[in-house]
């Protein structure tokens, strides 16, 4: 029996399909994961991508433990001067009690040993004295820091609360980010990592770089904040002949933190 012979043509016709199938199938999955999670980010100019944020997290401003829905912010311009500069706890801003005030129940906290915490009044130059033109305060004119390690996790509690909770959105401002996929935030369920997001780095002469992302339907049980570097180190920042893109933090926004 003779075999019938296949044309170069043919292979040519049927390696097209297959690529055409194949890159419908992913452009398919693609527009499926995007239906299931929201990117807000933006530099320079970023009050309308804050502005946008706060409306995906539903609009109204939470500042008393026991809200349902809406969104909760921190700026760091409550934290007294007499902190300013110096350690803060890891749970600062979910401290539990009858007594605390609103304002410090909010929701926030970091895992204890990843770092030292600190808030600043000075963006940060009576730690790392190189980089004084380098920062700016966002809102109010107190920025927040880890000073000492470049990898490091939030974890949500239920606001005034000891009690491990879950969020869909989380953002954070950033100010000078001059490199590109240098500075992130991992969202994670459990130790399931629901995927990395870079904050654009800085333009049109603003210090200031957005980054936010609201999942539709997974549950945020951490966030893991990642940068090049820490002030506490040393050095000159990127953008001034140094190695590392040193950068600080100002606001974080994320929804009301449900309890699991």
């Amino acid at each position: 029996m003779k075999h019938k012979k296949h044309s170069s043509g043919h292979w040519s016709r049927l390696l097209a399909a297959v690529v055409a199938v194949s890159l419908l199938l992913t452009a398919c999955k693609k527009d499926k994961d995007e239906e299931k999670l929201v990117v807000v980010s933006g530099s320079g100019n970023i009050q309308d991508d804050l502005d946008k944020f706060r409306t995906l997290l539903g609009g109204t401003l939470n500042t008393t433990p026991g809200a349902v829905g809406g969104y909760r912010e921190i700026n760091w311009d409550a934290v007294p001067d007499s902190l300013v500069g110096k350690s803060m706890s890891n749970n600062f801003f979910n401290t539990p009690g009858n007594n605390v005030p609103a304002s410090l129940q909010r929701g926030l906290t970091y895992e204890p040993g990843t770092g030292e915490f600190r808030v600043s009044a000075t963006n940060f130059i009576e730690v790392n004295n190189t980089t004084g033109g380098e920062f700016a305060a966002f809102s109010g004119n107190k920025t927040f820091a880890n000073i000492s390690n470049g990898l490091w996790p939030i974890k949500p509690e239920v606001p005034g609360q000891p009690l491990a909770a879950t969020v869909r959105g989380f953002g954070i401002v950033f100010s000078d980010v001059d490199a590109a996929n240098s500075t992130f935030m991992e969202f994670f369920n459990e130790d399931k990592s629901l995927g990395k997001f870079f904050a654009p780095a800085r333009s049109g002469g603003s210090s200031f770089s957005f980054l936010g992302v609201y999942f539709k339907e997974a549950k945020v049980t951490s966030i893991r904040v990642g940068h090049q570097g820490t002030l506490a180190a040393g050095g000159k920042d990127v953008s001034d002949g140094g190695t590392a893109d040193l950068v600080i933090l100002d606001d974080f926004i994320y929804d009301e933190p449900v309890k699991k």
